[in-house]
């Protein structure tokens, strides 16, 4: 860990490819990065106790207070230093840098904990906290994309984002009676009335339209993604035929990715010889995304990449434990064959 520096306003960004590589994709490092300023003015708007109402709106005061500024990143790594300050260059300190920063940090470390009392406590208004949380979920790489991002100040502990944070931030958005009834709809973006803030969804097992409400910050999403297909998280009101019928209270609406999953073990402990790449597509009814391995025997599915993520992890770990560990005597010729396959992509 390379040190910090002991200012208050310093910050740094770093990207980990979990397969070692010396290449990252631009699009990553601007996600990340511009996460992170959506993050620092959503803190300043509570530090400066700014009201907050029906859009949370980051003023071009604040925006020119707390800019995050970069130095060029350093050779040999995916690490980004910088600071936050007034994006005039001013060096009389225009705004509490030292208290935003802080906040940041306590904030993103209490997501990861699933700590929803403090979040309460370090952000008392609703809104901007529902947004710093969703901010944060954005922040973070696809899961199974083979990345993760910290971020740290000049005090504490790194923040790490990576694929576990989705799930810490619907711990604490929603109590566990409430997330079981949550799903996730995949269909064709048909229609936004932008005025109503409302999308029509085409579910392409009954041919049926779906409407919902979306939040305003997501229509730039939206609008690139028109008539492409995307996913919206959120209670659905099932018609008789057990099929959605509506969605209400949507927590999330995203693009569909279908990038690349990066495996690099099969069990903690146990690395891939290689890191193997694996391509999600979707089930005939476009609401399940599968992968697919023939010589390794693997083929799970899933609703979100997220939940791809775990199956995927769990099935490589069974496949390990119950053929790659298993005795000779306990195994047909068939499953004998495919333990060598296993241990031939293994580093053992």
């Amino acid at each position: 860990m390379v040190s910090v520096s002991p200012h208050p306003d310093y910050i740094e960004f770093r990207i980990l490819p979990d397969d070692g590589g010396n290449e990252v994709p631009v699009g990553l490092l601007l996600q990340g990065l511009h996460g992170l300023q959506q993050l620092i003015h959503f803190g300043a708007l509570s530090v400066e106790g700014r009201s907050v109402r029906q859009r949370v709106r980051v003023s071009a005061e604040i925006q020119q207070r707390y800019t995050l500024h970069c130095r060029p990143p350093e050779p040999g790594s995916f690490r980004v230093a910088g600071r936050v300050g007034d994006l005039r260059g001013s060096l009389v300190p225009t705004g509490d840098v030292s208290a935003v920063m802080g906040l940041v940090h306590g904030f993103a470390h209490a997501t990861l904990a699933a700590d929803g009392n403090q979040l309460v406590r370090l952000v008392p208004d609703g809104r901007l906290r529902v947004k710093m949380l969703d901010c944060l979920r954005s922040m973070a790489p696809p899961p199974g994309a083979g990345y993760a991002y910290e971020f740290q100040n000049s005090v504490g502990a790194p923040v790490r984002l990576d694929e576990v944070l989705s799930a810490r931030v619907e711990e604490v958005l929603r109590p566990p009676a409430l997330r079981q009834s949550v799903r996730t709809v995949t269909g064709q973006l048909e229609a936004i009335a932008f005025s109503e803030h409302r999308l029509s969804l085409l579910y392409a097992p009954k041919g049926r339209t779906l409407e919902c409400l979306y939040d305003e910050s997501l229509e730039p999403m939206l609008f690139e993604n028109r008539r492409d297909l995307i996913q919206v998280t959120g209670q659905v009101v099932e018609a008789e035929d057990g099929h959605p019928r509506r969605i209400v209270e949507v927590s999330r609406i995203e693009d569909l990715d279908l990038s690349p999953f990066v495996v690099t073990e099969f069990a903690p402990g146990v690395a891939l010889r290689q890191p193997l790449r694996l391509e999600p597509f979707l089930s005939e009814d476009e609401q399940l995304l599968r992968l697919q391995h023939a010589e390794l025997d693997v083929d799970v599915f899933a609703p979100t990449r997220t939940e791809l993520l775990g199956e995927l992890r769990e099935q490589l770990a069974m496949l390990w434990s119950e053929y790659a560990l298993e005795k000779d005597a306990a195994l047909s010729p068939a499953s004998r064959q495919l333990r060598e396959i296993l241990v031939g992509y293994s580093q053992t």
